[in-house]
Formats: C-alpha cells, sequence, structure tokens
C-alpha cells in the first residue's frame, strides 16, 4: 500500500531515510507500506519469544542481556535490495515473480539465509538507508530489465549479538541469534547479519530514483 505524500507516516520514513546522508543525486520515487500476514507477525513474535526463553535461562549463571528479556532486542535497521517491476509506480501493488526482484520476492516468501547476503549464512542489515543502497549490487545479467534500487525498513529481533567479529561459517553451535559484521565508532553496530530469516520483518518498501 502506497503512503500518501502528505502524511505523517510517510514523512517520518523519508526523514529517516534522508537523515543518513544519502547521495543528492538520488530521490525517494514512493513509500510503501508492508500489509504482512497475520502469520508472518505471528512467527516474528515466536522468535521474540524464543529469545526471551533462552536468555531467561541463563540468567542463574549470567545477565548480560537484559534487552532480549524485554522485547528480544529488537532494533530497526535497514535492508538493501532491488526491484524489477512496476511495484509502486502509479500505485501499483501487484507483486510480480521475477527472480531479478528482490522486493517481491522477499515479499511473496519472506527473507531467506540461503540469498545473496554478502557471503553470510543470514539476513544482511544495516544502521543506515544509505548503507542499505551501497549494498545493493545491480549485475549485467539484469540488462533485460530496468533494475531500481530499494531499501526496506525492518523491525530486527536481534537478540545475542557476537562481537567480536567472527566467521559464522567456524561456529558450529552459535549462542547467539546475530553477528556484527562492522562497528562504526565502536558503538554503533553499522552491518548486522541476522541469523534466522524470521526473525527480520519488512515494514516500509523505499523507492528511489537515482
Amino acid at each position: 500500500m502506497e503512503l500518501e505524500k502528505e502524511s505523517s507516516s510517510c514523512k517520518v520514513i523519508e526523514q529517516i531515510c534522508q537523515g543518513s546522508h544519502i547521495s543528492s543525486e538520488s530521490k525517494i520515487e514512493c513509500v510503501l507500506k508492508v500489509q504482512n500476514k497475520q502469520e508472518t507477525f505471528a512467527c516474528f513474535e515466536k522468535c521474540r519469544e524464543r529469545v526471551r526463553v533462552k536468555v531467561g535461562k541463563r540468567l542463574q549463571r549470567q545477565n548480560n542481556h537484559p534487552r532480549c528479556l524485554v522485547d528480544g532486542n529488537e532494533l530497526l535497521r535497514f535492508h538493501g535490495t532491488t526491484i524489477a517491476c512496476s511495484l509502486g509506480s502509479n500505485a501499483s501493488s501487484t507483486l510480480c515473480t521475477l527472480d531479478q526482484c528482490g522486493v517481491c520476492q522477499i515479499l511473496r516468501h519472506g527473507f531467506s539465509a540461503n540469498q545473496e547476503f554478502h557471503g553470510s549464512l543470514g539476513v544482511y542489515t544495516t544502521s543506515t538507508s544509505a548503507k542499505a543502497i551501497d549494498s545493493i549490487c545491480i549485475t549485467t545479467d539484469n540488462n533485460n530489465f530496468v533494475i531500481r534500487k530499494s531499501v526496506m525498513v525492518c523491525r530486527v529481533i536481534a537478540g545475542r549479538i557476537h562481537n567480536p567479529l567472527q566467521e559464522i561459517k567456524e561456529i558450529t553451535n552459535p549462542g547467539f541469534d546475530s553477528l556484527v559484521k562492522k562497528i562504526h565508532d565502536q558503538s554503533e553496530i553499522e552491518e548486522l547479519i541476522v541469523l534466522n530469516p524470521r526473525s527480520v520483518l519488512p515494514c516500509f518498501v523505499i523507492i528511489y530514483n537515482f
């Protein structure tokens, strides 16, 4: 569902995205609100509860994850992907079936750890929309399609975050739910890999013109 340009929700989302130093050449074409199914919400909440239960069982030994007990350590994150169809153009809300259209694939089937998330076993997310846009790779194989860039604003159950950096493939039984890939100024998690795709809930899709 496309948000009206003058609506408060649209303005808030635009402010969040424009405040992250995106190139002056880029322009927000439209903002779409994702209509998630009830089953999708239920899976998302199960991920939250699973994190809370795991952390609760460890409280007797240590209490290093207070946020996990409260809300599963929910964060607002961004995910950059491609859009190869007319979604968002002329108020179109029809999802396509093109493999090249990352947005529609995610909205149809959800996130998948088997997709190309920077060679990592999880969903790649960023702290800013600008970083999410920079992460989008448009290959020459897509010359038959008009590929646009888009950013998904997502709610993420980050759970127990593993830090310092470590190769996921070397960890056979991880005691964490997400992995830091890059930190900015030693505090802000600039790039975060979420191991469970169902812990990432897309809420808005921002489509850009460059």
